[in-house]
Order: structure tokens, then C-alpha cells, then sequence
């Protein structure tokens, strides 16, 4: 397969991917003043680390940062790839994660967009293609130049972009699996073998495993394709059993996975994520048209009902324009295929495919966390990408072919130039290094943290320790113990009713009633209490029933009795 990639090909995916991976590659490596993280990596994954180190014990894992709970609502394909690559190799479980797999996935992403690209079009689409994958970005660039000055912006308009692919590690598997199968989809669907479409089914239903969006992307995009060929008695068996076996291993699946058990799960809200887009102000925040917006929704039965149309379709094109960058002027190219009908197989199901990851974030939101269905629009963006190589490789001028390359891929180099500064924005100093590895040592027990304050970080220089920086999962991360309640952010995410247990957590570091205070340890069952710097306890050790067993004079580590 690689064989037949030209040199030209080849040295754009591998220094294309070296870039790539630039987001991930010196977070979690020591220096005098810890170990580093960068950009979302300070919180993502430190997540991803804690749920990993949970795989390593049991399939499916327990809760890390929620003590006497499955893990559930939560994909965890990629991280049980993690786990099972650090158990059988001699790597530690940092290398993998911000190492290895970056690196293997950033290639095969420009591997299988080439791969992919060359099967019905010229190299030239397929190169562009790769570059695309790699470093297209937004508009938001042009906004941040204009306000302040500087080159920014890149999820201005909501969407990441290409160049943060790799921060989101099951997004970036789910890329490589996408792209990956629809290559081989192209290759078996001609020759309509039963066995084969069994088999790309199951292939696809790892999406769910990975990233559920891009699964029920996939699955609805199959089924329509199927349904479709169905009424127009186009369809063969081949179409009937790929969607078929898609989705009865994915319903599998998430049954394993508890996909089904939580509150995870779509609401209702049109248009909210253009209207966020004025409202809030580290988005495109255009407070006069918020407002106007607002009053007219309140007479929306009046004649002044068209002029509310026309702003929310005006918003809906922001969004778009503004996300899409460059990208836009691959609207043209799908526009003159379905004017002149000459949609190829990958057309048919790669135009349905990016019509449901636009509609779905236009209607919906997620429960607990609304934002997190702009992962939809991800895919819609990847494959926007292909028609704008077709619509580039057609332009006679190289000149224009690599300016507008250059203007696509500006907010891009913002991104990366945040990665390659130091110090870290966050990282776990030497001191609680220390106390994390002691703790590590330990058997295995729940750990109860103080309980995270965004205040604590006033008046502090990079980099921040991780306890200040975010609501993070990191001493379960670094240890392997469960938590009493960690990474607030993601337990809203999956659904957890996590609020009762931090006012028990507040409770605990504050009340004067020592019973109330050692009954939390108690019912709990905490084995030990991490507390650094100027964290205290309530009350004395003897009145607590706990035994300080390490303190290096920052951190202190407590085994409570029993």
C-alpha cells in the first residue's frame, strides 16, 4: 500500500504528521519544573490517563474519579487501545499516549486520505487532501487580526479545526477508521460479497467503541444510502448487510460500554450553537445582533416575523463561513456534481454523511454538556476537505492553488506556535510527583481530594500546578486509585449527579462536627486523603482516626483507619 505513494506523497504525510503531532508530543515529559502539559492536555488527558489506568485492572473499567461506579455513558475504545499497547510493551503509559499513538495516527490520517483520494481522482487532489486533513482551519483568524491584532481564533466560530485533531485522541482514531474503511468500502462494494459487507459492518461498529458520534454518523448515513437504493430497487446485498451488521454489533457495543445507562443523551434545541456564536463572548460575540435577535423572538407573531427568519439564516452562514474557512468554495464543487449528476459512489455516501453531521448540531444539544454535539460537525469539516482539494486541484494557477492553501491553513499555525513555548501552561511539580509515586506504591484504596477551587489560581505563573489549573483527574491519573470525586467537567459530561458528593467533600474540609466528618470516611470507605500546600484538614489526626504516612513539606498523603 505505501509502496506505491510517491516520494512527494510520502514526505508531505511525514513531516505533515510530525506537525501534527506536535499538539501531543512534549506534554507529559519531565523538567526541573515538573511534568509538562499543553493546551487541553492539562485536563483531556489527564482523563484519558485516569481511565486508562482503570483498563489496565478490569474491562469494562470502574469510575476513576467517581468512587463505587462503573464508567459508563463514555466511549473508551481508544483508551482500552492505550492500556493494552502499555500492559504488553515495555512503554510507559505517557509514551503511548502522547507519543506513539499521536505519531501512528497522524500517518495513517494522511495515508488513508491519499489512499482514499487516489482511487478516483488525480494525486494532486489526493496531496491537497492530506495537507487539508492536517492544517485547514476557520475564518476565525480574520476576527482575532481585526480586534486585536494577533492570528488566533481557531474555534472562534465553535469548531476545532484539523491542527487540534490529535488533542482529541478517539476523534483522531475515529478519523483513521472512517477514512481506512471507506478505502476498503470502495475496493469490496463492486463486487457486492455478502461476507464482505459483513465484515466492514463490524469494522465500522468499532466507531461506537472510539467515538460514538462518528458511529451513529456512519450508521444513519448506511441506512439512508440503503434505504434509498431500496426504493429506487437499486439495492443489493451488499448494502442490506453493511448497515445490518453495523448496527446490531453496535447496539452490542454500547451495551458493554453502559452507553445506554446515563443521562447522556440528545435534547431538542435548535439553532443554539448560532446563536451562542453572538452571544458568548469567546465566540464571534455580536451583542447588538444577540439583542435584536432576542426582541424579535418576542414578536414572532407580528410582521416582523420575516426579519427574524432572516437573521437566524444569516447566523446559520456565519457559522457555516466562519467554520468553514476556505472550505466554502468546495460548496461549488459539490454544487456542479449534482447539477451535472456525475456523483461517484464515494459521493453518495459521503454527501448524506456531512448533511446529518450539519443537521444534527443545528437541532440538537447534548444534556449536561451542550456544546459537546459541535463533535458531529468535526466529520462534516473532514470530509468539506475533499471538495475543496477537488475544487483547488481544478485551478489552473498554482499561485492561487497555494495562496489560498496558505490562507486555509493561517489559524494553524497559531495552534501549533502555542505548543512549541515554555514553560507548559500546566504541569505537576517534582513535590507532588513524589507524593503521586508514593501513592502509587500503595494497595489499592479511594482516594479523597480537596475539593477543586478556580481561585486557587490568582495570582500564580506558569506553569500552574494541576490542582489550580482545572478540575482534573489527576491523582487518579498518576496513581491508579480511584477518587472520591475528581474531573468535575467530565462527570457532567457523563451524566454523574456529582454535585451531592462535593457538598459532602465541602462539608468534610470545613464542618465542626467531627461525626459528620469522619462518617464520610467511613460510609465512603476512603483508605487515604491527598492534601497539598495549604490544604488542611477539619479537624486533628486522632480526632479523624487517620495516620499521616508521607510528607515531603508540599504534599501529605493520610491513610485513614479502620
Amino acid at each position: 500500500m505505501i509502496g506505491k505513494i510517491p516520494f512527494s506523497a510520502k514526505l508531505l504525510i511525514i513531516l505533515g504528521a510530525l506537525l501534527l503531532s506536535s499538539t501531543m508530543l512534549r506534554s507529559g515529559t519531565l523538567a526541573s519544573y515538573g511534568l509538562g502539559f499543553w493546551g487541553p492536555n492539562g485536563h483531556d488527558a489527564i482523563w484519558h490517563l485516569s481511565v486508562i489506568n482503570q483498563l489496565k485492572k478490569a474491562v469494562p473499567p470502574l469510575h476513576p474519579v467517581f468512587s463505587g461506579y462503573q464508567l459508563s455513558n463514555y466511549h473508551w475504545g481508544f483508551d482500552l487501545l492505550n492500556a493494552l499497547i502499555s500492559r504488553f510493551t515495555t512503554m510507559s503509559t505517557l509514551d503511548v499516549y502522547f507519543r506513539l499513538l499521536p505519531v501512528t495516527m497522524a500517518l495513517l490520517i494522511g495515508l488513508f486520505s491519499y489512499k482514499l483520494t487516489t482511487k478516483k481522482h488525480k494525486s494532486s487532489v489526493a496531496m491537497i487532501f492530506v495537507f487539508l486533513n492536517f492544517f485547514a482551519g476557520s475564518f476565525g483568524w480574520i476576527i482575532t487580526l481585526l480586534r486585536s491584532g494577533q492570528i488566533g481564533g481557531e474555534s472562534l466560530f465553535w469548531s476545532m479545526q484539523s491542527a487540534s485533531t490529535l488533542i482529541n485522541p478517539p476523534y483522531a482514531l475515529s478519523v483513521v477508521l472512517l477514512l481506512s474503511g471507506l478505502y476498503f468500502w470502495q475496493h469490496h462494494r463492486p463486487q457486492n460479497k455478502t461476507h464482505s459487507a459483513i465484515l466492514l459492518g463490524l469494522y465500522f461498529s468499532l466507531l461506537t467503541a472510539i467515538k460514538i458520534y462518528a458511529a451513529i454518523l456512519a450508521g444513519l448515513t448506511f441506512s439512508l444510502v440503503w434505504l434509498i437504493k431500496k426504493i429506487t430497487k437499486k439495492s443489493t446485498r451488499f448494502d442490506f448487510y453493511l448497515p445490518l451488521t453495523m448496527a446490531t454489533s453496535s447496539i452490542f457495543i454500547c451495551f458493554f460500554l453502559n452507553l445506554f445507562s446515563g443521562a447522556t443523551l440528545l435534547q431538542l434545541q435548535p439553532l443554539w450553537f448560532t446563536h451562542t456564536l453572538i452571544e458568548s463572548i469567546d465566540k464571534l460575540y455580536l451583542p447588538r445582533l444577540a439583542a435584536l435577535r432576542q426582541n424579535l423572538t418576542g414578536q414572532i407573531f407580528s410582521y416582523k416575523l420575516p426579519f427574524l427568519v432572516g437573521i437566524e439564516i444569516f447566523l446559520i452562514f456565519l457559522f457555516l463561513l466562519g467554520n468553514m474557512g476556505i472550505r466554502i468554495l468546495g460548496l461549488k464543487t459539490i454544487y456542479q456534481k449534482i447539477k451535472s449528476k456525475k456523483l461517484s459512489l464515494l459521493d453518495l455516501y459521503i454527501l448524506p454523511f456531512m448533511t446529518i453531521a450539519l443537521i444534527i448540531p443545528l437541532l440538537f444539544v447534548q444534556k449536561g454538556t451542550a456544546w459537546n454535539t459541535i463533535q458531529f460537525f468535526y466529520y462534516f469539516l473532514l470530509f468539506a476537505n475533499f471538495y475543496l482539494a477537488q475544487f483547488l486541484a481544478k485551478q489552473k494557477s498554482k499561485t492561487i492553488i497555494v495562496t489560498l492553501l496558505l490562507l486555509a491553513a493561517i489559524t494553524s499555525y497559531s495552534t501549533f506556535k502555542d505548543y512549541f513555548g515554555s514553560p507548559p501552561p500546566a504541569s505537576i511539580p517534582q513535590y507532588e510527583l513524589q507524593a503521586l509515586d508514593y501513592l502509587k506504591q500503595l494497595d489499592s484504596g479511594i482516594v479523597l481530594t480537596y475539593p477543586y477551587d478556580k481561585h486557587q489560581k490568582d495570582g500564580l505563573t506558569t506553569p500552574l500546578p494541576l490542582y489550580t489549573y482545572e478540575t482534573t483527574a489527576y491523582v487518579s491519573a498518576m496513581t491508579g486509585h480511584q477518587t472520591f470525586l475528581e474531573d468535575e467537567m467530565n462527570l457532567s459530561i457523563t451524566g454523574y449527579n456529582w454535585s451531592d458528593r462535593r457538598r459532602q467533600v465541602d462539608i468534610f474540609f470545613n464542618t465542626s462536627d467531627i461525626f459528620e466528618a469522619r462518617g464520610l470516611l467511613v460510609n465512603h470507605q476512603i483508605s487515604y486523603i491527598y492534601l497539598v500546600n495549604h490544604q488542611q484538614l477539619a479537624f486533628s489526626l486522632l480526632d479523624l482516626q487517620v495516620d499521616k504516612i508521607y510528607d515531603n513539606g508540599r504534599a501529605r498523603i493520610y491513610q485513614v483507619q479502620r
